[in-house]
């Protein structure tokens, strides 16, 4: 009976070192703290002129989509340039908008 037990308590112990392996990469990985909308745009704003050219935009990773398509469709006035306003609504991020926090929903309505 005694083995039992032990493999019992194993396999309790390897689900929850499983779970917890499982939230830590849920919540971001490695404790890292995300950024605010504001805080990525100044990131991306090089010269910190308050505006984010494409080029700019282009330097930075993008994980979704074609950059430059993002990129127009955020740029609502068409000037060649993005404004933190422009860049925190949403706009051209699908149903997740950069300025509302990952991972969080935005609703069908912020898309394009």
């Amino acid at each position: 009976m005694k083995p039992f037990k032990l493999v019992v308590l194993g396999a309790l112990v390897t689900v929850f070192l499983i779970a917890g392996v499982a939230f830590a990469q849920w919540q971001g990985g490695q404790g890292s703290p995300r950024l605010s909308c504001q805080e990525r745009f100044d990131a991306l704003d090089t010269n910190h002129d308050g505006k984010l050219t494409l080029e700019e935009f282009m330097a930075a990773p993008h994980r979704r989509g074609n950059a430059e398509e993002r990129f127009k469709a955020m740029d609502v006035n068409g000037h060649g340039y993005i404004t933190k306003e422009e860049f925190c609504s949403g706009r051209g991020m699908g149903r997740r908008g950069m300025g509302r926090g990952m991972g969080q929903d935005q609703g069908a309505g912020t898309n394009q």
